[in-house]
């Protein structure tokens, strides 16, 4: 047999604790003694393909182990690599509305999802088929099944010449069990103290073993109910109050101030055609009938029947989960193995959303009656403005979405002469489908509504009135949305000792690949040619080839003299060639690094190299997405006040992109201060030219180059980024429409110091301790969209949080143990739109700084081992049901839902959840 292990030196010391309070040095003496014939196992670390008897190279790697996992509290491995320390920024939480719904993903450095590269087993992954946020791709890490993963190993900086693009802010190599003896069922069952979110899992373990092989098969079932706003009184608490003036008003959210929705149901008779006002409003009869609980009635207001939009909305998606992993190796001698690894998932997720609402602009032509949404269709028109909210529409609204994954990986690995190889193939396949429901026809629409309410034709709906079960039929439709992609690829590995030197022996790796990714995202015709009010766009298609040579050297320059134990050079080579429509071609990329011990105990480590990435596939390859959009902008007759700027925004991809250009560096220390304890302190830095992002609407508006007023009719006719004005009835200037897509930006940094420690308490008669920290400090994380501008210190505007940590505490004792961890987000600082009331009493409105508050939660873990091989689980996650920081009560974006800063993956709204298990082996 010939076990594969990819470990780092704090790996083994934290495993080491846990069985003697050994350190790594004393595991290095123990070996030395075991006699010159007793010969040392070289292991494979991630971020290097050179396998070596030290654990610890010149890049940072953090490993979490499966105990660790289990010892967390956390649910899931998405949630685990979001509660690392290097997980930084917005990332998925696999509760996201739009384009990636039930999907989740890890940002190391803050420096983007997609710039992280995700391996299982060291390989790569098929892209999620549906890009986040429309533009880029990613992995999703949400069907990654907990009970099949050994360990998780985090690389922390780039790594583009030890695995080409992707590796920008670092690697996450996932490593699933390789082997079991005997079988093991386990269940799992936790609920949340205020309501919602229940979840069950069910996972069986069998491993198959002959004198000649290894096979493990691990089943995983895992059920997760839904959580909505309603179930939240601290973020929902809808009422109605008087304000100051005495005046009624209704409000819901943390601060009881957010707005109910004014598309609840409403006409706009603007030539007052058939109505004797030009507002036409439901009364508070009508507006209960309609909406029931939800309808809100303010007569002091503009509408007077309002909608209560927030009650029915998803926190968190509820799913069913299926996985299944099958892991074997074959040995056909002592010196060639085979290996094969099968991954396969499906899941299906629900997202509860507020009832589909509407509001649009219709045209009447005054010789035939028809209408239209085109004020030119008709020389002589009637115009119209209705807004409905389709409560009649039977059953929830959700989103629903089915994701099936399959990835299957088999090779060979074995030695010729004193060299190793090791060749694989490995193929990935993601399909995604989505269904929104209760989108309403355009077509139908136009067909069956009418304007006069005194209308007698049966067929005609006033939307003031009650919709049919037959109306509401014809005008309820779906919009589809299918995606999948796939990612095949050819790996050769060849490595070993090249020569010998003084201060020991040169060791080599060299490595080419092929590899081919491919996707195609699609949407229904419906939705494709903006059949759905409020709804459209089309998909992308595109694919590319990839080959790659790269190679590594591991040099000892010198060795046992007086002040170095050992001083060692790294050094790698990479050239990958992109073969497709793309402006990328070839991109080299070097890494040099050395690692210094002045004594066993302590290494003094330094590396340097350039990264790069190729553009996202949906980046390059998007078609056009049509959509409908608005900003916060001065109002242009009186600056003072603010407008809300709506717009049809337009969004492509772009075939001109070139490839993103990095480069990064670390400084570290790696030091056994005794037998019991460990410490590791980084500094480390990331530098990213012409990073790819798509300029947001506030950056475009800023920046009068990319007004095309005057020289273009339409933004369709764009093949830049750009936008368009017009003036509407009252002759005020708007955004007209919006070209939007994704540029080669000027500049993007990430820069921060990590630490870690970890002790082993001497053993007690109450039992064993161990204690682990660890905690990440962002010095700066600076975007520059262009040369000239000023750059932005997102520390400062974008709610990056400078602090990140976490430490644990374990007690074992006989057949019991119990784990405590810390979890800890920093406050975070942010830039927003503020509008309050100054000491002189003059209404204020400007952009200031915002502070959220640090999220702290704390898990607590108990097990009990029984003599008949089974164990007991319990505990709290999230002890003190800490809830998400809110923004400051002036902050414009404090009555947004969901009312805390969700783009940051570390907040949660679950709030505590309890959860006992129990498993059995046989």
């Amino acid at each position: 047999m010939k076990p594969q292990m990819k470990l780092s030196a704090l790996t083994l010391a934290i495993t080491m604790a846990a069985l003697t309070p050994s350190s790594l040095l004393a595991a290095e003496d123990s070996a030395a003694t075991d006699g010159a014939n007793s010969k040392i196992e070289k292991i494979e670390v991630t971020g290097s393909r050179i396998k070596r008897a030290d654990f610890e190279g010149v890049a940072p790697v953090t490993v979490i182990t499966a105990d660790d996992i289990a010892n967390s509290g956390l649910s899931s491995i998405s949630e685990v690599l979001q509660s690392s320390v290097a997980n930084n920024g917005g990332s998925l939480n696999g509760d996201s509305d739009g384009f990636t719904d039930s999907a989740s993903s890890v940002n190391l450095r803050g420096m983007g999802a997609n710039r992280t590269l995700v391996l299982i087993n060291g390989r790569r992954q098929a892209a999620f088929p549906s890009a986040a946020g429309g533009t880029s791709n990613f992995v999703d890490t949400s069907d990654i099944p907990t009970a099949a993963v050994e360990r998780i190993e985090i690389l922390t900086g780039g790594a583009s010449a030890i695995y080409g693009s992707d590796a920008v802010g670092g690697v996450v190599n996932i490593i699933l069990k390789k082997q079991y003896d005997g079988a093991k069922v386990a269940a799992k069952y936790s609920d949340t103290t205020q309501g919602g979110g229940e979840q069950f899992d069910l996972s069986y373990l069998q491993g198959i073993n002959t004198e000649n092989s290894q096979t493990l098969i691990m089943l995983e079932y895992k059920q997760v109910g839904a959580i909505q706003t309603y179930q939240r009184d601290d973020l929902y608490s809808p009422a109605y109050y008087e304000n100051e003036d005495g005046d009624l008003r209704w409000g819901a959210g943390p601060y009881g101030d957010a707005s109910p929705s004014s598309w609840s149901s409403r006409v706009t008779d603007y030539s007052k055609v058939y109505h004797d006002d030009k507002y036409v409003n439901l009364s508070e009869e009508q507006c209960s009938e309609r909406f029931g609980e939800k309808g809100v009635y303010i007569p002091t207001w503009k509408y007077d029947c309002y909608y209560d939009k927030y009650a029915d909305r998803g926190l968190q998606s509820e799913y069913d989960r299926i996985n299944l992993v099958v892991n074997s190796t074959f040995d056909l001698n002592d010196d060639w193995q085979l290996y094969g690894m099968l991954n396969a998932s499906y899941k299906e997720s629900t997202k509860y959303k507020d009832e589909k609402g509407f509001g649009t602009y219709l045209y009447e032509d005054e010789d035939s009656g028809a209408y239209s949404y085109d004020k030119y269709e008709f020389e002589d028109d009637n115009k119209y403005y209705l807004a409905r909210r389709m409560e009649e529409f039977p059953g929830p609204r959700t989103y629903d979405t089915q994701n099936t994954k399959a990835s299957l990986a088999f090779g060979a690995n074995g030695t010729i002469g004193d060299y190793e190889l090791d060749i694989s193939w490995s193929s990935g396949y993601a399909l995604y489908e989505k269904q929104n429901h209760h989108m309403v026809s355009a077509d139908a629409l136009l067909d069956i509504v009418t304007m006069d309410p005194n209308s007698a034709d049966p067929s005609k709906w006033y939307p003031n009135n009650e919709l049919t079960s037959e109306q509401a039929s014809a005008l309820m439709g779906d919009s589809t949305k299918k995606s999948d992609s796939s990612m095949h690829q050819f790996q050769a590995v060849f490595t070993g000792d090249l020569m010998e030197l003084e201060a020991g022996t040169v060791g080599f790796a060299t490595t080419a690949e092929w590899a081919r990714e491919s996707y195609e995202d699609t949407l229904d015709e419906t939705t494709m040619r903006g059949g759905f009010i409020g709804m459209g766009g089309t998909g992308g298609e595109g694919d590319r080839d990839r080959v790659a040579v790269a190679g590594e050297l591991q040099i000892p320059l010198l060795a046992d003299m007086t002040g170095i134990k050992s001083l060692d050079l790294s050094a790698a080579l990479r050239y990958d060639q992109y073969l497709d429509d793309s402006d990328v071609g070839g991109a080299t990329t070097p890494q040099v690094g050395l690692t210094y011990r002045p004594i066993d105990e302590v290494l003094l480590r330094t590396n340097w190299g350039k990264s790069f990435r190729a553009p996202d596939m949906h980046r390059l390859y998007a078609g056009q997405t049509r959509g409908f959009s608005s900003v916060d902008v001065p109002h242009p007759n009186d600056p003072n006040e603010i407008y809300e700027d709506d717009y049809i925004s337009y969004n492509s991809g772009n075939l001109n992109l070139t490839e993103e250009e990095g480069e990064f560096w670390n400084v570290g220390i790696v030091a056994n201060l005794s037998d019991n304890a460990d410490l590791t302190v980084d500094w480390w830095n990331i530098e990213l030219e012409g990073a790819v992002k798509t300029i947001s609407s506030y950056e475009m508006l800023e920046d009068p180059a990319y007004n095309m007023t005057g020289q273009f009719n339409e933004c369709t006719e764009m093949s830049e980024v750009g936008y368009l004005n017009e003036f509407d009835d009252d002759g005020i200037e708007n955004i007209k429409c919006m070209k939007k897509g994704p540029i080669n930006s000027a500049y993007e940094a990430s820069e921060g110091i990590d630490a870690s420690f970890n002790y082993l308490f001497p053993e007690t008669a109450a039992g064993e301790f161990k204690f682990k920290l660890a905690a990440s400090y962002l010095l700066k994380k600076e975007y520059l969209e262009k040369e000239g501008d000023e750059v932005e210190e997102q520390t400062e505007t974008d709610y990056f949080p400078k602090w990140k940590g976490n430490a644990s505490l374990s007690w074992s004792y006989e057949d019991f143990k119990a784990t405590i961890v810390y979890y800890y987000t920093g406050e975070a600082v942010g830039t927003d739109l503020f509008e309050y009331t100054d000491a002189d009493g003059e209404d204020v409105e400007s952009i200031e700084t915002d502070t959220l508050d640090a999220y702290q939660t704390i898990n607590i873990t108990l097990s009990y081992y029984t003599p008949w091989e089974g164990q007991f689980t319990a505990g709290v996650k999230n002890l003190t049901d800490e809830m998400p920081p809110l923004y400051d009560v002036r902050n414009d974006k404090h009555n947004d839902w969901p009312f805390y800063e969700d783009d940051n993956s570390s907040y949660n709204a679950k709030g505590r959840s309890l959860f006992l298990g129990y498993s059995q082996k046989f």
